[in-house]
């Protein structure tokens, strides 16, 4: 019976290993998808900084609105698989009895899904400046889908400063 009891308290130790490398690797991924979503960002606010080119025509102008709203829409489903990543982490978490890893991963799914929405309003804005006619709306389009994306990063960076919080409480975990 005593071996018996051992060799299940062991076997017990290796499938909380694992269960924690399973957080381990869906963080990993988490922040991948940030790094590929914030890429796609950069791109999109080189698109849009284009606009400002004293030379460029309206056509250019909305061509480049246009071009940042797929760079961004793109980011958007990026930021969606980070936030499903994070929230796998936290089902992991929740699953070896790991609560702090589990809040703080529950956290980044949270931070993520508001870049998303500040990201679905910046896409608006530059779908709006993509068709707009009037130099003085795009203007204020654009100035305000670039406050949105600011917003988004500010929201995403949180969202990364979960998930270290998150591998730093599965490390306190047994």
């Amino acid at each position: 019976m005593k071996k018996i009891i051992t060799i299940g308290l062991i076997m017990l130790g290796h499938l909380a290993f694992g269960q924690k490398e399973e957080v381990v690797e869906q963080i990993e991924d988490s922040y991948e998808y940030y790094e590929d979503a914030l890429k796609k960002i950069k791109s999109a606010m080189y698109e849009i900084e284009s606009c400002y080119d004293k030379d460029n025509s309206l056509n250019d102008i909305q061509s480049y609105a246009s071009n940042a709203e797929s760079y961004i829409g793109n980011a958007k489903r990026d930021i969606g698989y980070a936030e499903d990543e994070a929230d796998d982490a936290e089902d992991e978490a929740s699953n070896i009895d790991c609560s702090d890893a589990e809040d703080n991963a529950d956290d980044a799914e949270d931070y993520f899904y508001e870049a998303k929405r500040e990201l679905n309003l910046a896409m608006s804005e530059l779908s709006s400046a993509a068709y707009e006619d009037n130099i003085d709306y795009l203007s204020d389009y654009l100035s305000n889908a670039k406050n949105y994306i600011s917003a988004a990063i500010k929201k995403m960076n949180y969202g990364v400063d979960e998930l270290i919080e998150t591998l730093e409480a599965l490390e306190d975990c047994n």
